[in-house]
């Protein structure tokens, strides 16, 4: 029973919409109103003389010169399309716009945004640290790095220096212009098991740990684990 009387208010609601609705375009020249009763109520017992009045103004309006056909047909798609355009701000969005309706009723906002993003500058995507370091063997020089370029992991870890405090808080003459071999007893194989721990699925916060060496180096010590760590 209480089913029947929610479809019994809800039909009462639709009823009431549609009355509304309909006082609001009877009489009316507002093509997009018509259009919008139309599509609403396909059901509605003032279906024919909305359409005859729908026809009747988008006849007006063409035969004035004010708005092509195009302007008006599908205007929800249109919308549906135009919206979706300046949401993504995609200019492959505004141009699908165009090629479906090239005369419509959106076509300038269409075409003036393409305009737009036209002038736009391109903004190059940063490049990818491990495919810039893909290949690294132990012998092979860093090809980016402002502080190791030109030079090897085997050449890094006998002769560089740190370019910051390895431990928060040790004084400068501890280690600044200090080669890293004095404090480390870094091998070939030593070296590999630790790259090794930047490859596994935990490694994030260890490689958000800042590294003496450089982020450029640390990176490539994990682009070399998984090259296999081999020595050329």
């Amino acid at each position: 029973m209480l089913a029947l009387l929610g479809l019994t208010v809800s039909a009462s609601k639709l009823r009431a919409d549609e009355v509304s609705d309909w006082q609001a375009v009877l009489g009316s020249e507002d093509i997009v109103r018509l259009q919008g009763f139309v599509q609403d109520y396909p059901q509605s017992a003032h279906l024919a003389e909305a359409q005859a009045m729908l026809g009747k103004s988008i006849n007006t309006a063409r035969a004035l010169g004010l708005m092509p056909i195009e302007a008006v047909e599908g205007y929800v798609q249109q919308h549906n399309l135009i919206v979706a355009a300046r949401m993504s701000k995609a200019a492959a969005d505004y141009q699908t716009y165009l090629t479906v309706y090239p005369q419509g009723l959106f076509a300038p906002l269409a075409q003036s945004e393409l305009a737009l993003l036209a002038l736009a500058p391109v903004v190059e995507a940063a490049p990818d640290p491990m495919a810039e370091l893909a290949g690294l063997t132990f012998v092979t020089p860093f090809p980016v790095g402002e502080y190791i370029k030109g030079r090897s992991i085997a050449n890094l870890i006998s002769t560089a220096t740190p370019q910051f405090a390895p431990i928060e808080g040790l004084p400068e003459e501890a280690w600044k212009d200090k080669s890293c071999a004095n404090c480390h007893a870094w091998t070939e194989a030593s070296l590999c098991d630790q790259a090794k721990t930047y490859t596994k699925p935990d490694a994030a916060e260890a490689l958000t740990k800042p590294h003496p060496l450089g982020e450029t180096f640390k990176i490539g010590l994990k682009a070399w684990a998984l090259g296999g760590c081999k020595s050329q």
